[in-house]
């Protein structure tokens, strides 16, 4: 019956999140092919308000522990909803740079409540469990993504911006529902989040040498190449969340508007550009809830470096085939970059763990996660702010040579082997 008590609050609380996610991803879709709509302009504006969130997360996930610390997991999750429901409306009611922002941070701060309350909840569970649970939760939550940017884009079509949104909005109200059935945290979970503060007062008082690569990668051991790997691993992760989940799922929609114009027509089929982009965003998604687990198992079997080193070459090349001028070349190199991107993002995350040891394994894991925060938060910006002085092409050639540099960093850090690789 134990085994069961867990299994049931991480659907749950995914579950909410994957309801709660839906505006979030639905603006991405929808956003970079109707700025005007929006009372914006393709520039450094439009980049902001797509990764105000992600910028507000570096702070707001501290918060969000510390918060869920004091108050458990019902009302922190109450709030949350809140904050989903009315960014949501607010994407529909709103035009303007600084409302729009401010709803995208309350989105944000949302998320950091949500994700860490339900990391919260897996670690209830024994260890041996906590992996299928985390793919259980990957896997609903993502399906909520997907759902969103299918369905919304063909409501935005349909019914215009405003009322897409507010209906969004309105089915998280079926989040209330859910949260009374959420288990309160137990004696075990907060005596290990006490455990983990008492840990990390005691690395930060920890100084030494490796100070600077502490700061960098989370490691504190002396192993001069696996400081390398990890680092390696963590720009690498960068260089990904950066020009593909940052960059391309930002500018995609504007590419999109700029081959097609405002629809594509197919013997006579009309799809609108929100719907393709849709369409077009969803591959990413759908590969996340369809494939990670296949990607882990392939990268388990052959070995990160082989997996890592096949798909990054794949992403590079797909993402400078954007520049050619054809609607097709889109509809097909984008899900292959978005399939092979999230291999690389499991075989990654699997990879930071390997390179860590249990001592500092929070500490790694936790600066992986910044390093992956930092791209996917820059990318936008970046993105809409070369727009302002250079053609989207130029753009996309700019994200491959990032992704290059990533490719050759981690190339040269795993010339070596350590007993951690």
């Amino acid at each position: 019956m134990y085994k069961q008590v867990p299994k049931k609050q991480v659907v749950l609380t995914s579950i909410i999140l994957a309801i709660s996610v839906m505006g979030d991803s639905m603006i991405y879709g929808v956003l970079p092919s109707n700025l005007d709509e929006f009372g914006l302009t393709a520039g450094l504006g439009a980049g902001l308000i797509l990764s105000a969130n992600r910028w507000i997360r570096l702070a707001s996930n501290t918060w969000a522990a510390k918060i869920y610390n004091r108050f458990g997991l019902k009302k922190p999750f109450y709030l949350s909803v809140v904050l989903a429901i009315t960014s949501t409306a607010a994407y529909g009611l709103f035009q303007g740079f600084w409302p729009l922002l401010i709803a995208r941070i309350a989105w944000g701060i949302c998320f950091s409540i949500q994700l860490v309350s339900l990391y919260m909840v897996v670690l209830r569970e024994d260890e041996q469990y906590r992996g299928r649970l985390m793919g259980l939760y990957n896997a609903i939550f993502r399906f909520g993504s997907l759902i969103a940017v299918l369905v919304g884009g063909i409501l935005v079509d349909s019914i215009g911006i405003k009322i897409s949104f507010l209906i969004i909005a309105s089915v998280m109200i079926l989040c209330f529902s859910i949260i009374p059935l959420l288990k309160e945290s137990d004696t075990y979970l907060d005596s290990h989040i006490k455990q983990s503060e008492n840990d990390s007062k005691k690395f930060q008082k920890n100084g030494g040498k490796s100070n600077t690569w502490t700061l960098l990668t989370g490691y504190r051991g002396e192993n001069s190449v696996q400081r390398y790997k990890l680092l390696a691993v963590h720009y690498t992760r960068f260089t990904n969340t950066f020009a593909i989940s940052g960059l391309v799922t930002a500018t995609v929609g504007l590419l999109l508007r700029e081959r097609i114009g405002e629809s594509l027509d197919i013997n006579g089929f009309t799809l609108g550009v929100a719907t393709l982009t849709g369409m077009v965003l969803a591959t990413s998604w759908a590969n996340e809830v369809g494939l990670s687990t296949y990607f882990g198992h392939i990268s388990d079997k052959f070995g990160r470096k082989s997996v890592i080193l096949t798909c990054l070459p794949l992403i590079i090349i797909g993402s400078s085939v954007l520049i050619i001028e054809s609607v097709l070349v889109i509809i097909i190199v984008v899900p292959i970059v978005f399939a092979a991107t999230t291999a690389s993002k499991i075989t990654l995350d699997a990879s930071a763990g390997d390179l860590s040891s249990e001592s500092d394994r929070s500490e790694v894991m936790s600066r992986y996660a910044t390093w992956t925060d930092l791209g996917a938060a820059s990318g936008p910006v970046a993105g809409y702010a070369l727009l302002s002085v250079l053609n989207i092409q130029w753009i996309y050639l700019f994200s491959s040579l990032l992704l290059a540099t990533g490719l050759v960093f981690y190339s040269i850090a795993n010339k070596h082997k350590t007993e951690a690789s």
